[in-house]
């Protein structure tokens, strides 16, 4: 672990040393605790150790390694690298109308759910003719993050507010695209990658950068051989990204001022290692779990399906839901890697990564 850096030092007891010593160096007189002048002095001394405190911390808010928060945000964009923000999730829906022989307009903010918790948005206006009828609308999580990517296609839907004519709405594609803002740790890393992106490439970690670099909806990329003088480039995209955005990672290393003149790129998605872990518990003198094991699932798939080229580790999973409190965790039938795999460690091609779902259950 790296050495802790201070710019300046503020222990107030030393820093009151200093100042006595300083003192009597002047001529002052002895100092007693309670008379007059020490006071004084200990009150400076409060004073220039809160100032020395204040100081080493703007110094180390202005370093990458130590910046958080509001201070990260703008060493990185001095550097041109902007934190990626949360993101509201989308799907799309299907709405089935009987005919009423009147015209209704459900309006672009109407507001639908299918919990009643998880509130979406319609993004447009939806004209409704009167007539029988089925069409298809785009909805938006009202609340950014990953919660709004849990409607899952064939899912029904209804308005909070009931529309006459309506007989049914149903989600028709899952929703995807939702996501927290990112993180201090990995703005961190992503920052540290962008410094390389403006050398012009060749080795595979500038190659990786600048392609990160391009937008920040690309989680990872993995940079690999594919013959003499032909570079691939694996992207991890945020869910939701356009098929545009691998062209203008393409366009963006292979111009001349960045890869070498005899280098040919090619740019593609990294492909996915599907995994199904459907996880069954037994909590210790049947405490409630449910928020722990939930947490646990998320960190595992944040961890597990982030980075490309990362070996399969369903054991990561189940340590943690073990150090979270379960008594008892078993995969319970279903669970699968890829098409037919068992639920253990396997590794994976460079340029692969895993995406998988994970479903929870108490064991009686």
């Amino acid at each position: 672990m790296a050495e802790e850096i201070h710019y300046l030092s503020f222990d107030p007891e030393k820093i009151f040393e200093e100042m006595h010593r300083a003192y009597l160096g002047a001529g002052g007189e002895a100092l007693y605790p309670g008379d007059e002048k020490d006071m004084l002095l200990r009150s400076c001394q409060a004073v220039i150790t809160q100032a020395f405190a204040g100081v080493d911390h703007a110094l180390r808010m202005a370093t990458l390694r130590y910046a958080t928060g509001e201070y990260l945000d703008l060493y990185g964009e001095n550097r041109g690298c902007l934190r990626m923000e949360a993101l509201a999730a989308e799907a799309e829906i299907e709405i089935t109308a009987r005919a009423t022989g009147k015209p209704l307009i459900l309006k672009s903010g109407t507001l639908l759910t299918a919990d009643g918790e998880t509130l979406y948005t319609l993004t447009d206006s939806v004209m409704l003719s009167g007539l029988a009828q089925t069409l298809r609308a785009v909805i938006r999580a009202e609340k950014t993050g990953t919660d709004g990517n849990a409607l899952t296609a064939g899912t029904q839907m209804q308005t909070l507010l009931p529309f006459a004519g309506i007989e049914s709405i149903y989600c028709a594609e899952s929703a995807a695209g939702g996501r927290e803002q990112e993180d201090d740790e990995s703005y961190r890393e992503r920052i540290r990658a962008y410094g390389l992106s403006n050398i012009t490439t060749g080795p595979r970690q500038q190659y990786e950068a600048a392609a990160m670099a391009v937008s920040t909806e690309i989680l990872d990329a993995r940079a690999v051989n594919q013959g003499a003088g032909k570079v691939g480039i694996a992207i991890l995209a945020a869910e939701g990204a356009e098929d545009s955005l691998l062209t203008a990672v393409e366009t963006a290393l292979n111009d001349l001022s960045v890869r070498p003149l005899t280098d040919q790129v090619n740019v593609f998605r990294a492909e996915e290692k599907p995994y199904t872990i459907k996880a069954a518990y037994k909590a210790d003198r049947g405490e409630n779990l449910a928020e722990n094991m939930a947490e646990c699932v998320k960190s595992y798939q944040d961890w597990q399906d982030g980075t490309i080229g990362r070996a399969f580790n369903p054991d990561r999973l189940m340590a943690a839901m073990y150090q979270a409190g379960a008594e008892r965790v078993v995969w319970q039938t279903g669970s699968v890697f890829g098409t037919d795999g068992a639920i253990e460690y396997t590794e994976i091609p460079e340029t692969a990564c895993c995406k998988g779902t994970i479903t929870l259950e108490v064991l009686s």
